[in-house]
């Protein structure tokens, strides 16, 4: 049985890579240079599946595989492997669009991203490319979800953001709940203490810094004294 992550990018597809990793499958996400595979960050698969070949060769080393080119070709993937499992993950549009602004922003563009959008690559240039990030993302959900709407066995919807997680992952892939908490849980709160440790620290640093400043001119006036 293979599993895919059909989700877009920044609906915490990192997070489902994660938890699939420790319920045991053999799992890539996208095509890092990175992974046991040696990727190129998608050249070899996109003229793959520009010549109509979706047998791609990550599929016989994975049992996983979540981000794109993946979520791209579901459906081709669906008829290479019948009986596999889809798990679509989703996110308030208006909080996904705001995430994909935040962190593309500025990014160098890979073959994937570019073959994905095309000159509309960066969603943060123009308000038409923020727009074309909006149509594909709700486009690409609500095609997924019409599609497999007779095969509830098939697809699962996760929002992780909201708090999805083992509670559906698991039952979904008949798997017991593993000990372990889900990659994504208490992410802000993670994220407010290492803010928090941050206000801390920095303040700390500095007074330290001071204290040995201090030691320093101390020493340089006790051995004046000592001298005299």
């Amino acid at each position: 049985m293979k599993i895919f992550g059909i989700g877009f990018h920044k609906t915490a597809t990192t997070s489902l890579a994660a938890a699939l990793k420790i319920l045991g499958f053999k799992t890539v996400h996208g095509d890092p240079r990175s992974a046991a595979h040696f990727g190129d960050q998608g050249k070899t698969l996109i003229k793959m599946i520009k010549n109509g070949n979706y047998n791609l060769p990550t599929l016989d080393k994975y049992d996983a595989f979540t981000d794109n080119p993946y979520f791209s070709i579901w459906k081709e993937l669906d008829s290479l492997f019948p009986g596999s499992k889809f798990i679509l993950t989703v996110r308030d549009q208006d909080k996904w669009i705001k995430s994909c602004l935040k962190f593309f922003k500025g990014r160098k563009i890979r073959p994937l991203r570019r073959w994905l959008f095309g000159r509309f690559a960066d969603p943060s240039k123009d308000q038409e490319s923020k727009t074309v990030w909006l149509n594909a993302f709700n486009q690409h959900n609500r095609e997924i979800i019409t599609y497999f709407k007779n095969r509830p066995q098939d697809l699962l919807i996760m929002d992780i953001t909201k708090g999805d997680g083992w509670n559906k992952l698991c039952p979904f892939l008949q798997l017991p709940v593993p000990k372990e908490g889900f990659p994504s849980q208490n992410r802000t709160v993670k994220k407010r203490k290492s803010m928090l440790y941050k206000i801390v620290r920095k303040p700390f640093m500095w007074f330290k810094l001071i204290l040995l400043q201090i030691r320093k001119i101390f020493l340089k006036l006790f051995n004046v004294c000592f001298t005299i």
